[in-house]
């Protein structure tokens, strides 16, 4: 299946009223998924095998750092008259669940909406630099680890054969009208 495209980056947050939308417009979204790996040996051979979810990294790739970001996902407080953005050690970065779309093709074109319900952002890593000859786009990475919600559930997906049908979807796992 050939990958051609990525879109509708969404969230929710946690609690009785979280906080739900669109996060920023997408640039990549890597998954890295680690397992337990065991294996039991008896007479002189494997005879049980463990491979079992440990936790992932999600790593995005987004347009801005933007105050839903900052907010959301690190736990930073926003002035609202000012806009000023203040990040304090003892921040607590929220769980939160996230999706976004996949888009690929092979004869037909398919949208593979992917929902991550429990992850953790850690601050994202970001490069300056002076405009030089030509202008450079630099834009935030934010990582975030996968873990396993209340009931054991790490993904949930499904394929689409439109946009349409993948952004109700996503909607619907991030309670978003």
């Amino acid at each position: 299946m050939a990958k051609i495209g990525l879109q509708y980056l969404v969230y929710k947050g946690a609690g009785e009223t979280p906080a739900k939308g669109v996060l920023a417009e997408p640039i990549q979204a890597d998954l890295s998924i680690q397992l337990n790996e065991a294996k039991l040996y008896a007479g002189d051979k494997v005879v049980e095998s463990d491979k079992s979810f440990r936790d992932g990294t999600l790593t995005l790739g987004v347009d801005d750092s933007n105050v839903v970001i900052q907010k959301e996902l690190l736990g930073h407080t926003i002035d609202v008259e000012t806009g000023e953005i203040t990040a304090n050690g003892n921040d607590n970065n929220p769980y939160v669940g996230v999706g976004f779309i996949s888009i690929s093709k092979v004869t037909t074109q398919k949208f593979r909406a992917i929902w991550l319900p429990k992850v953790q952002f850690a601050e994202p890593s970001e490069t300056n630099q002076t405009k030089g000859e030509s202008t450079t786009f630099s834009t935030p990475t934010m990582t975030g680890t996968i873990m396993l919600d209340d009931t054991g559930n790490w993904k949930y997906e499904n394929s689409f054969a439109t946009l349409a049908e993948a952004k109700t979807y996503l909607n619907g796992k991030a309670s978003i009208a």
